[in-house]
Formats: C-alpha cells, structure tokens, sequence
C-alpha cells in the first residue's frame, strides 16, 4: 500500500520541482502562464501547499478542445489544465506512478518507465510463434466512459491516505468549458491531464490482472490490447470471458475494431502488421512517415535547418521503424527512394532560388547528413545521386523558360494590338460619327472615311472640337457600355458619356457617409501610398543605370513613412508634394531630353505636353471604371471636393499614373521616338497618335500583379470595384493600394 500522507506529498520543494519539468508553452483556462506565475513564484507555490493542505483547494475548470485523429475524419478531445493544477498533478503522479508501476502486470506497455512500443511489438513477435490465432480488441470509448467511483475505490484499496484520494476525486470530477459552454464531468478521465495515463492503467490493470488469472497471454497498450490464441474457438470462449468481465468495470469492446484472426492471414497492432514470422509497418504509418519526410523539402527553411530536420527525422527511424523493418523489403527500399528524391527537390529549390549556386556548396552541406542511417556504406555516391537528380531537374525546367518567354511575348503582342484597335480616337475636326451595319462610320462631307467594328470598340475619344454624333451612336454606346471621351485641344478630360445604368444611388450614399470620417483619410493614405510607391519604384528601376539617385530613393522612403502619421488630407497632399518634387527631380536628371519642372497646364514642353496628353487618356479609362463600380465622380476622399469637377477620378488615377503614363512617355523620348511640337508649342497630330497608340498598348499589356498575370486595364477596373466594396461595407476595409513591379 501507498503509505506516504499528503502533506509529505505536497511540499514547496516538490512543487517547484515539477513546474520545471511542465511544458512552458501551455496556459489553462485562467489565463495565467509561466510568466504571470513566475511574477510572484514563490508566494504561489506557497499558497497552493496551504489551500490543499487545508483542503481549500479546487482545480480550475479545464478547456475543451479538439484535435484531428492521426488517419481519420474523427477528432479527440483534449483537455487544457490550468498552470496550478499541472504542478499539483506533476507532483502526485511522480509519487505514485512508481508504487503503482510495481503491481502493473508485465504486458502492459503504455505510458511507463522502460517500456515502449517497440517493446510490445518485439514481445508480440515472440508470443505469436507459439500461438496460431488472435483476438485482437479495442475498447468502446474508454477515456471517456471510465467509472469515476469505481476508479476511486480501487485507489482506495492502495493508498493510506484518503485526503489524496479526495485530491484526485477533484480532478476527475470538475467540469470543462467547450466554446464557453460548460458542462459536468460524471465519467472518464480528461486526456491532456498529466494524472490521467497513470488513472487509465490503474483501472485497466483490473482486466490486465483477470486474464492473468485465467492464464491468458495478452499484449495491452493503453486501450488497444490482444489476446494470443491455440484455436478460433478459443478466441470466441475468450471474447465471451472478456466482454462479461468488461461489464464489471462499466466498460464494453469495440465492435468495428475487434476481430478474430490466424496469424496467416495476418493483423495490424502498433502500426506494424504481423503475419507468420514476418512484421511490416502498417501501409497508412509508413505512407504518413514517408509523406512527412516529403513535406520537408517543401518548408521555407534554410538548407542547414533543413538538414538537421532530416537528421532529427532518420534518428527517429533508427529507433523505431529501423528495428522492425528488413534492410530488403519493400518499406525499407521505399524510404531509402524517398529520401533520395526529398533532399534531391530541396537541392533543386536552393538551386533555382539561387540561394546556393555550386555543385561544391552543396556537397559539403549533404555531407553533415547522416546517410549511414539508413544506408549501408559510400555516402559520397548518395551526394553524387542527390545532386545529379537535382540539377537534371533543373536543366529540364531551364530548358522550357524560352518557349514560355515566347508565348507571353505573343500574348502581350496582340493584346497590346487589340487594345489598340478597341479605342476609337478622333483627332480631326468636322468628322460624322454614324451607324451602318453594325460598324461605327466616320463620315467627311458625307463620304465615308473609315468604319470600325461596333463589336471591337471599347471606347471613344474625341479629341478637340467640331464633331458630330448620331442619336444612334449614342444609343448603342449607351447599350453596349462604350464610354465617349471628350479631351480639350490643351489635353483635359473635360466630358464624358457613361451609360445611367452604373450608377448606384444606394452606394453613393454610403460613399458620401464616409466624409469626415478615419476611414476616409485611410483611404486616402493608399492613394498616396500606392502613387508613392510606383514613383519610388521607378526611380529605383531608372537608377539600376545611372546609379546617381540612391539618395534621392532614401528621402522619398523616408517621407512616405512619415506620411503615415498625417491626420489631415491637406497634410497628407504635403507629404504628397514633397515626395514628388524629388521624384520630378530625380526624372529631370536621367531624362535625355529639355525638362525643367512639371507643368500641368499651357505646357509648351515634350515632356509636359506628352504626360498631360497621356494623363487625358489614362484620365477617362479610369473615370469610366469608376463609373461602372457605380461610385459617384463627385465624392472623393483625398482631393477636395468641387461639384464642377469628378474630384474621385483625380483620388484614383495617382496610383496609376506613373506605373501606366510616366513610364511609357519617358521609354518613348529615350528611345528618340518621333515626338515634336508644331509651331504653336503643341504636340503635332502624329506625336498625339504616337502616344495615344502606346498608351493604349501599356493598358493592354500584361503585368505580374499579386503573383499573376493580369492585364493592366483589368487592374484598374478591379482596383475600381475594390473601392466600391469598401464604401458598400466600410467596417470591413481591404482596399490596398496598387503598386506596380519593375
């Protein structure tokens, strides 16, 4: 019998002895971790020895959770102890568990000193050479459904000291929460709990000692036991004994997991299947070990935290599966084939990312790996093998980037033509905009000059004065969701013609309840971030060349993060201005062509005159977006409001301006292409088609954007729509401003 009294048990110094040994990552449902604990340790461990000592003390509620079985769609419920209740019952289960380890009959393994499961399965192979059947058996349930007072009487049979028997009661007894709901705990014992693997042998030892008695040999780990067999009929006469003595301690099998079988047709017990004199690990746990080794090539980690993964790993195999498995059966061959090709994927991905580059790096790191584990001898031709795959892998997949190179140039080819063609832009005054089957006609005195496929036109631009449109014209547009653009001869957007049908006066309305309000000057903020970022980036991109901006980069950075502490709009145009005043003179510096300072209007420059003419025609794609996301033109966030002018397009077209205009214009004078002023310091007619021509092509092109290929227009008309869904729904703001790659 256990003769030790409590209060020989609970001592200070036993206490803080098993808070060192507790895990130090956990916390029950009081919220109190190790950190909290150790604020004020020693008058808590204190005051836990009073309170039991005294009999005041109540464990805390457990936490209930659930975690996934290994191989199955069921879940297991665990249970989260608070940090007092685990020292307490670290302390009763290091003075216990060696009493009771003592009168534990031999065969049972499960979670105790010098046993293991390797053990059971090396005991199984002996006795299955004597005995020809099996019966092998799982109890219903049993965490759960042990029988709290007949728990309690057995403890009651071998402890002196009643006090500790009320002290363990307390734990068997407090309920949990789950989801904040509690519930009462009348049965079982709460697996997570540190008491509960010595509670469960304890009442199972009750089955272990009756078949003992009744001369059976049997295996039991924990729940999972079987039972060694001369005849079928045996196996029956046994079940029959087992499920009536079963019935005492409120217990019953399983019967989806129990079955009779010969040892020739085999069973699985441990995750090893056993047939005749042979033993395999069980299909389901070597295809979880293999998929785990298969998962650590695919970890973001470094190489030499991924070696020491594999170490960790084939160090677990020597011990377990390697004691078990026949250096020539097929598991064995099969891990030795998965380890090649897991180390050889992960020299490829070093290889690719170029985060190791030689054939010698990379063996002096596969040489810290330990080969000899799982391999018999010559580890440098495992090396050779692992690095040969590797970089035939990587030859191969190099070989294919030029074709798909070639692809995303035609891609870009045509959709840059397509976009092209889709913008009908008028430039000469006088001209008859009509109808004739199903083309859209451009008529000069009555004779037709040119007809464009209805179909094919996504928009129209009329340039200057002195056109004329068909009520048809209109009706179709309208129809057909054909934006008409009107830009003033000095390259302003000053109209435009949208179909009602996007307007949405419900939106609107929310889009006006957020004025004045944070949300407003967040948005706001990704404005300026997102038209910020893309002048940065440019500039960066420009001084990969020149290599004379880096300062210039560090200021405009510098800015941008001190933005982020604006409170006003007005204040955040400040940051604005700052950041492109450098940004303008960065461009002034590398442009090979006369710029002084930006100019928005009577520009009489090229590079003035060809931005503002860009802008006017990036300005419409983006108001006619805008428009069709059903926001209105008047209510903006960043720029003042003013009823005469659509202040939300100005908001919009900053992120976009340097990544679609600044960008195309400046490749286009450094590239000499043919841009020039008339006589009256505009551009002449042909630069205008020039520019409107690359325009149209940039915003047909495909960009890398969030890891896919998207079409430069489609982003704007998505950026658009995001803005929308945050004025729909303003408490869940996911607008991010778009920052283009260079």
């Amino acid at each position: 019998m256990f003769t030790k009294p409590l209060e020989y048990i609970i001592t200070t110094n036993a206490l803080k002895q098993a808070y060192t040994d507790i895990n130090k990552n956990s916390s029950g449902i009081d919220d109190i971790t190790f950190t909290n604990f150790e604020e004020d340790f020693n008058t808590n461990i204190s005051t836990i020895v009073s309170n039991i000592i005294k009999d005041k003390y109540t464990p805390e509620p457990i936490e209930k959770i659930d975690i996934n079985k290994p191989n199955s769609n069921e879940t297991r419920p665990i249970a989260l102890s608070s940090l007092k209740d685990k020292i307490v019952q670290k302390v009763l289960y290091n003075n216990l568990n060696p009493y009771f380890n003592k009168i534990f009959c031999q065969n049972s393994y499960a979670y105790r000193p010098n046993k293991s499961t390797l053990d059971a399965i090396q005991q199984t192979s002996k006795y299955i050479k004597s005995y020809q059947y099996i019966l092998k058996a799982d109890i219903d349930n049993f965490f759960e459904t042990i029988d709290h007072n007949k728990l309690l009487a057995i403890l009651d049979k071998h402890i002196k000291d009643k006090s500790i028997i009320r002290l363990i009661s307390l734990f068997l007894q407090i309920g949990g929460f789950s989801k904040q709901d509690y519930s009462n705990h009348f049965e079982g014992v709460y697996q997570g709990d540190i008491l509960s693997p010595l509670l469960s042998n304890i009442y199972l030892n009750e089955m272990d000692k009756f078949l003992e008695e009744k001369d059976i040999y049997f295996i039991r780990y924990a729940d999972d036991f079987i039972l060694f067999c001369k005849s079928k009929q045996q196996s029956k006469d046994y079940e029959k004994l087992l499920k009536k003595f079963l019935k005492t301690l409120n217990l019953k099998i399983q019967k989806e997991k129990t079955i009779i079988t010969n040892i020739k047709s085999g069973f699985n017990f441990l995750g090893i299947n056993f047939r005749d004199n042979t033993t395999e690990v069980q299909a389901s746990r070597l295809t979880k070990s293999i998929s785990k080794l298969e998962d650590l090539s695919k970890t973001k980690q470094g190489f030499k935290a991924f070696i020491e993964e594999i170490n960790h790993y084939l160090n677990g195999l020597k011990n377990y599966y390697l004691k078990i498995l026949d250096t020539n059966s097929p598991n064995y061959l099969q891990l030795q084939s998965t380890l090649i090709d897991t180390i050889s994927h992960k020299v490829y991905l070093s290889k690719k990312s170029k985060k190791i580059t030689t054939k010698k790096e990379f063996k002096i790191l596969l040489s810290q790996i330990d080969f000899y584990i799982l391999f018999d001898s010559n580890q440098d031709k495992y090396i050779e093998l692992i690095i040969s795959k590797a970089y035939e892998k990587y030859k191969s997949e190099k070989s294919y980037i030029e074709p798909i190179s070639k692809i995303n140039f035609q891609k870009n080819k045509y959709s840059k033509k397509f976009a092209s063609q889709s913008t009908l832009h008028i430039a000469t005054p006088g001209m008859f905009i009509g109808i004739s089957k199903n083309k859209f006609t451009i008529k000069k005195y009555g004779k037709v000059q040119n007809s464009y496929p209805i179909d094919k036109i996504k928009r129209i631009i009329l340039e200057g004065k002195g056109y004329s449109l068909s009520s048809n014209v209109i009706a179709r547009c309208a129809k057909q969701n054909i934006s008409i653009d009107f830009i003033n001869r000095d390259f302003t957007s000053y109209a435009q013609l949208i179909t009602y049908k996007s307007s949405i006066s419900t939106l609107i309305h929310k889009q006006a309840l957020i004025l004045n309000t944070p949300l407003q000057l967040t948005l706001a903020k990704e404005f300026i971030k997102g038209k910020a970022k893309n002048q940065i980036n440019y500039i960066k991109y420009l001084d990969k060349y020149h290599k004379i901006l880096e300062q210039n980069i560090t200021k405009m950075e510098t800015i941008l993060k001190q933005s982020k502490k604006a409170t006003t709009s007005n204040e955040l145009m400040g940051y604005e201005g700052s950041i492109s005043s450098i940004y303008w003179e960065s461009i002034r510096l590398i442009l090979d062509a006369p710029f002084e300072k930006r100019i928005t209007y009577g520009a009489k420059d090229i590079v003035n005159s060809s931005l503002n003419y860009g802008y006017a025609i990036l300005y419409g794609v983006v108001q006619s977006s805008l428009v069709q996301a059903g926001l209105s033109l008047n209510i903006s966030f960043l720029h003042s409001l003013d009823k005469q002018k659509p202040t939300l397009t100005f908001d919009m077209i900053e992120e976009f301006r340097s990544f679609i205009v600044d960008r195309t214009i400046f490749a286009m004078i450094n590239k000499d292409e043919p841009i020039k002023l008339d006589n009256n310091g505009l551009l002449t007619k042909k630069s205008r088609q020039l520019i409107s021509k690359n325009i149209k092509e940039k915003l047909g092109s495909y960009t890398m954007w969030k890891k896919q290929s998207v079409k430069v227009e489609n982003i704007i008309q998505t950026q658009c729509y995001k803005l929308a869904k945050v004025v729909n729904n303003p408490k869940n703001n996911k607008y991010k401003a778009f920052i283009g790659k260079y």
